[in-house]
């Protein structure tokens, strides 16, 4: 018999301020409410009948879902994993009866565990697993590539497996393809409808069936404002499994994925409605404007970024003229926090740094949907933008074409919420914002016509064509019946901005798709 130490009410939160030395950000360790647990449990027990069962956690934590879940199957197998030594001894204090290991879920640590589940045992998974925005196995090619091969399904362009818990819902799914049981996780809402997770929907829906979601909206988890989101998933060993149910703010439907985004959760019947006219009755926005770039991003903004311009200079020329033995003064002086003293000693050793004041830039601090409509003049700065200081691999300064210098830009993001635009009317860079992107007015033509890649062989700016509107030819005559290709792009921003986008088109879409631009007939706005 597996029994808990603890009360329901206790907070395993709580618990793992016991050890502060634990990059909770670095590893996705926010732990689980326990009212979260309790729900999430729930949900789960509710698709599991009275047989023999085993509960996994693959990522266990302090052992808030073991502990629960040995009050409510007293006659489970529990058994957990986790990463840090000290919390998984903590676990195992709190869940005697628990079988909880230190080891990586990711990186073959389930083996020895799961080998020992007895026969005609059903398997439940739960737990938080970690998301960290970018996880360390995407720099295992081992690691990926056995991860990867899960997904039988091409990866799109725009689509990824980026987080940890992609990569710990795979596993779990792997398993229950082979035995019956349940799946009930909680990760970040973006598994519901974000684009780049659509091979991964698919995936899953493909290997089992889904039971419930709950969207649980933002601020579930101390000191993060992650949408996240409860899914349960059973074996399709199991019963036939009827239309899946929905849940946000208690209010709960039924829906069908579909494809090709096999979203997690409805669609309003107003936003399809809205979207197949737009399509009907234009182009996609980034086929209407076809060439868009993300914005620079130097190695080192806190050095090569600044409000005022002779201040920059300033700096730069007094970190030119620093030694390794005088950094810590120089960063003192010059307001640079200690903990950026390795990037300063790294950027020494490198190649001299030699301060050109012709390499100052106009550079526009953009701040998505708080830019809305135009920059503020507090989003105007100065950067240094000398291309050794461009990360490797970033391509924002494309061979002899510069695109951050047209004047007037269209600064908006795809697939990303809360969508929005914003036109800049002013010579200058663009910071990269998250997944925004800007778009000259003007363009050479060929980049237009063949794409950004015909830079790469381009030998001059004038081997690259004359400057054309940049708009496709369909919405090159839309623009001439507004006034002309600057017209075009302020209608274009004020349609993003704009009511029937943000309000009922981007809450079913905005994640998922690239938003239709209607050409024929008035622009809502």
């Amino acid at each position: 018999m597996a029994r808990a130490i603890d009360t329901p009410e206790l907070d395993e939160e709580r618990l793992v301020h016991q050890f502060p030395d634990i990059n909770r950000k670095a590893v996705g360790a926010f732990y689980t409410p326990a009212p979260i647990v309790e729900r999430t449990l729930a949900l789960a027990l509710a698709h599991l009948g009275d047989g023999p069962l085993t509960v996994v956690d693959p990522a266990c934590g302090a052992g808030a879902f073991l502990a629960a879940a040995a009050r409510h199957r007293p006659d489970a197998r529990l058994c957990g994993l986790e990463l840090d030594a000290g919390v998984a001894r903590l676990c195992q204090a709190r869940v005697p009866g628990a079988d909880v290991r230190v080891g990586d879920a990711l990186r073959g640590g389930l083996e020895p565990l799961l080998a020992e589940t007895p026969e005609g045992h059903a398997e439940l998974w739960v737990g938080n697993p970690p998301y960290n925005g970018t996880s360390a196995v995407l720099k295992d090619a081992a690691c990926y590539a056995r991860l990867r091969a899960l997904v039988p399904l091409a990866m799109p362009p725009g689509t990824s497996l980026r987080d940890d818990f992609a990569f710990f819902l795979l596993v779990a799914m792997k398993r229950l393809t082979a035995r019956p049981g349940v799946l009930a996780f909680i990760t970040p809402a973006s598994l519901l409808e974000s684009f780049i997770y659509a091979p991964l929907r698919h995936a899953l829906l493909e290997a089992l069936h889904l039971r419930e979601v709950v969207d649980l909206g933002p601020g579930i988890f101390t000191g993060t404002q992650v949408r996240t989101c409860i899914t349960v998933w059973t074996s399709r060993s199991g019963a036939a499994a009827s239309a899946p149910r929905y849940e946000h703010k208690g209010v709960g439907q039924c829906f069908t994925p579909e494809s090709p985004e096999w979203r997690l959760s409805p669609i309003a019947q107003e936003a399809a409605a809205l979207d197949a006219d737009w399509r009907a009755r234009g182009e996609l926005l980034t086929t209407l404007i076809p060439v868009s770039l993300p914005g620079v991003k130097t190695r080192f903004d806190e050095l090569l970024v600044d409000a005022d311009r002779d201040r920059l200079l300033a700096r730069l020329r007094a970190f030119c003229a620093a030694t390794q033995d005088t950094l810590e003064d120089f960063a003192r002086e010059h307001g640079l926090e200690p903990a950026l003293l390795p990037k300063l000693r790294a950027l020494k050793q490198g190649p001299a740094l030699e301060v050109d004041a012709s390499h100052v830039r106009p550079f526009f601090r953009y701040g998505g949907a708080r830019h809305r409509g135009a920059l503020p003049p507090e989003a105007k700065a100065f950067c240094y933008l000398d291309r050794r200081l461009i990360p490797r691999g970033d391509h924002r300064l494309r061979g002899p074409y510069d695109p951050h210098q047209d004047a007037v830009k269209l600064l908006f993001n795809v697939r990303e919420l809360p969508l929005s635009a914003a036109l800049l009317e002013e010579p200058g860079c663009v910071h990269d914002h998250r997944h925004a992107r800007f778009a000259p007015l003007y363009v050479p033509q060929r980049i237009r016509d063949e794409g950004l890649g015909i830079t790469r062989g381009a030998t001059s700016r004038e081997s690259l064509g004359p400057l054309v509107p940049n708009l496709s030819p369909r919405g090159s005559a839309w623009a001439e019946g507004l006034g002309g290709p600057e017209a075009a792009f302020r209608a274009v921003m004020r349609f993003l901005n704009g009511a029937p986008v943000q309000r009922v088109w981007a809450p079913a879409f905005g994640a998922s798709r690239v938003v239709p631009v209607p050409l024929e007939g008035p622009l809502p706005e």
